[in-house]
């Protein structure tokens, strides 16, 4: 069994000074980093703003649609709280996508490898003979209201350090570690934790004033747009076309025979490539 070596919090703080992030905690293990930092949000005049909580293992990870599973070793758990108000709601979906952009140039950084976004919440290994590559990073962003209008948004996000082989071949995972053209030394948790808060620090700070700028560099970087896709909505139903572009709500935008979908991650139950 893969266990994830824990970041160093002290270097963490050191090099991460004079970005967004304020607080930072490393903890062995949780049921879900998200929900930690989402019970925290509704005390009031609790201040998250900038809190940063990360994990080497989960017991009850969440996903998209309220799923739960327990997070595979060789994972770290990120979760990371901005405060949005209440004029920057409706851009909310663009959280997952910028951060799916943030973790991109993180493991460009630290691997050499450009890696590739499927909308809305996963990053992929880059494709193989047009085939998708496996899993390295799931998102998940989570919103909390106050009585402003505005709230905390948590932003949660899963990243395969390491992983046992038997169990990427039947989840279709990839890793850090597996996909890194450096192959003449270890890669280790600290280094990519640390590429990619300072990657998320700097995507949040574009948004979302620079929604143009996160849509053309989401455009480059996706493996989605361009496709013919597979939409399971809500009720099982099917929807067939081609993913032709993403607009600045963060939704994608799906042209079938006769009709032009718009669909936000809410909306989708999944989406695959036919």
């Amino acid at each position: 069994m893969i266990v994830t070596d824990l970041p160093d919090v002290n270097t963490l703080r050191e090099q991460l000074a004079g970005t967004r992030w304020t607080s930072i905690e490393v903890v062995p293990e949780t049921g879900s980093t998200n929900a930690d930092l989402i019970a925290r949000a509704a005390d009031v005049g609790a201040d998250l703003d900038g809190t940063v909580r990360i994990a080497g293992f989960q017991s009850q990870g969440r996903g998209r649609h309220a799923r739960v599973w327990k997070t595979p070793h060789g994972q770290l758990a990120v979760s990371a709280a901005i405060a949005v108000t209440s004029g920057d709601t409706d851009r909310i979906g663009w959280l997952s996508l910028l951060t799916g952009l943030a973790v991109r140039d993180a493991l460009n950084e630290v691997t050499g490898v450009d890696v590739e976004l499927k909308w809305p919440n996963d990053v992929l290994a880059p494709s193989v003979d047009g085939e998708a590559g496996g899993k390295l990073s799931g998102i998940l962003c989570e919103f909390r209201p106050n009585a402003d209008g505005g709230g905390v948004a948590v932003i949660g996000t899963g990243i395969n350090i390491d992983v046992d082989r038997e169990v990427a071949a039947g989840a279709n995972a990839a890793s850090v570690r597996g996909i890194s053209t450096r192959s003449t030394r270890e890669i280790e948790s600290t280094e990519v934790a640390a590429a990619y808060l300072r990657a998320l620090s700097a995507r949040v700070s574009a948004w979302p004033s620079h929604i143009d700028d996160l849509i053309g560099d989401y455009r480059a970087a996706s493996a989605t747009l361009g496709k013919r896709v597979r939409l399971i909505l809500p009720g099982d139903v099917e929807v067939i076309g081609d993913a032709v572009d993403i607009d600045t709500e963060g939704r994608v935008i799906v042209q079938t025979e006769s009709e032009r979908i718009v669909a936000s991650a809410g909306d989708v139950t999944h989406l695959r490539p036919v």
